[in-house]
């Protein structure tokens, strides 16, 4: 199964939120039984300067991302993303449109608007403990 995860989930195990608890059990037991853990490379960047913004140091934030197949951003995925009906800003339709890109089984993601627009895009959705 592959599991696209957008920088709303993945901040929940550098930064304690609510919720972080079952986001971090949830994807633990997911990459435990095999299956793909996976984001676009917005990531990355997302979630160093997250990290930046709230003064941590970048190591955790590289631990979290060693667990995660980093996949390129394809130009595809840039115009598709802009195409995408809806008011998403731009780094949750970019992220939407690499997990449709992927073929991705399931979005783990907190933000209502794009949880929406990835039901509507045909994807199954997931918020442990959101």
């Amino acid at each position: 199964m592959i599991i696209y995860l957008d920088t709303s989930a993945v901040l929940k195990l550098v930064v304690e939120e609510p919720a972080s608890s079952a986001a971090a059990h949830y994807l633990s037991t997911a990459a435990a039984q095999g299956h793909q853990l996976v984001a676009s490379m917005l990531l990355y960047t997302e979630l160093h300067c997250a990290a930046h913004r709230r003064g941590f140091p970048g190591e955790p934030v590289n631990t979290v991302l060693g667990a995660i197949n980093l996949v390129d951003l394809a130009r595809s995925d840039l115009m598709y993303a802009a195409a995408l009906p809806g008011k998403l800003r731009s780094a949750d339709a970019i992220h939407l449109a690499a997990a449709i890109r992927l073929q991705s089984d399931v979005m783990v993601a907190y933000d209502a608007e794009l949880l929406a627009a990835a039901v509507e895009a045909g994807l199954n959705v997931l918020s442990p403990g959101g």
